[in-house]
C-alpha cells in the first residue's frame, strides 16, 4: 500500500485520532483538513486550472460551486468526442478535485494503492463506513454517448390556408407523431447499480436502508446522473441515512472511523 491520507498516511505517526464520542460534529468541522496525497493534489490543481482556463472560473472548493464543475465535465465531453485519448488526465483531475470536495466536507482519507492506477484511487470517510471512487465516476461521466439533439419546435407550422384537405390532415398526423415523441431520455437511478465496488461501497447492514432511500430520487437524464454536484448529493444522502440508521439503533451519529478499519 503506498499512499493514504486524511488522518496520517493511513497510520497514526503521532497523529492524535479522537476516539468515539472525543470530539463533536461541530468541533471536527473546525479541526484543520490535513492535505492529500501528492498525487491527488498535482491533480486537484490541474483541475483547478483547466476549469479556469475553459470557463474563466476558478475552482474554490466550496461545494456550491460544483456545478461549475459540471459545467465543465459537458464541454470536455462534447471536445474530446474525436480526442478520447485527451479523456483519462481530464477524468483524473476532475474526480481528483471531487473526491477532495468529498473528503473535507465529510471528513476522510484517500487510499492509493496503486498510485499507477488512478481509476482505483478510493476516498474514505471518517464519519460512517463509505468507499467512493471519484475518478471512475468522472470516467464514466466523460464517457456518454452524445445526447439526442431535441426538436426545439415540435409542433409545426400550419400551411398555408388555399393547401388542400388532404395535405391539411398529413400535417395534422405528422403534428401529433410528433407531439408524442419521447423527451430526453431519463435515468431512473436503480439503488443497487452504484452501490458496490465500482463507485460507492458500503457496510452490507446499512445497503438496504440507502438503497430505499436513493430509490425516492426523482429521475434525471443521464448527463445530471453522473454530474459531480449530483453525486456529492447522493453521497450526502448515503451519509445522513446511515446516521439516522445509527441514531435509531441507540448509537453515536458518527463512527469515528480510522484508515485501519477499511483495510
Amino acid at each position: 500500500m503506498t499512499g493514504t491520507n486524511g488522518k496520517s498516511n493511513g497510520k497514526t505517526n503521532g497523529h492524535a485520532i479522537p476516539s468515539a464520542g472525543a470530539e463533536s460534529a461541530s468541533e471536527r468541522s473546525s479541526t484543520p483538513i490535513k492535505p492529500p496525497p501528492r498525487a491527488v493534489q498535482d491533480l486537484v490543481d490541474s483541475c483547478v486550472r483547466f476549469v479556469e482556463r475553459a470557463v474563466g472560473f476558478k475552482l474554490d472548493f466550496e461545494p456550491e460551486t460544483l456545478p461549475v464543475l459540471d459545467h465543465y465535465v459537458e464541454k470536455a465531453r462534447e471536445e474530446t468526442r474525436d480526442r478520447k485519448e485527451a479523456r483519462p488526465l481530464l477524468a483524473q483531475a476532475i474526480g481528483a478535485y471531487l473526491g477532495e470536495i468529498a473528503r473535507r466536507k465529510f471528513h476522510g482519507f484517500w487510499r492509493l494503492e496503486d498510485e499507477h492506477d488512478p481509476r482505483s484511487w478510493r476516498v474514505e470517510l471518517e464519519p460512517v463506513y463509505l468507499i467512493l471512487r471519484p475518478i471512475e465516476l468522472a470516467t464514466r461521466a466523460l464517457d456518454l454517448p452524445p445526447t439526442p439533439p431535441r426538436d426545439a419546435s415540435p409542433i409545426r407550422e400550419r400551411k398555408d390556408e388555399d393547401e388542400d384537405d388532404e395535405d391539411d390532415e398529413d400535417e395534422g398526423t405528422e403534428a401529433a407523431a410528433e407531439s408524442e415523441k419521447a423527451p430526453e431520455e431519463v435515468v431512473v437511478p436503480d439503488p443497487t447499480d452504484d452501490l458496490g465496488p465500482a463507485l460507492l461501497e458500503l457496510d452490507e447492514d446499512d445497503r438496504a436502508a440507502v438503497a430505499e432511500r436513493l430509490a425516492l430520487l426523482p429521475p434525471v437524464s443521464d448527463a445530471e446522473y453522473h454530474a459531480p454536484s449530483t453525486h456529492l448529493e447522493v453521497v450526502e444522502i448515503i451519509v445522513e441515512t446511515i446516521r439516522a440508521r445509527r441514531m435509531a439503533a441507540g448509537m453515536e451519529a458518527d463512527a469515528h472511523l480510522e484508515p485501519d478499519d477499511y483495510s
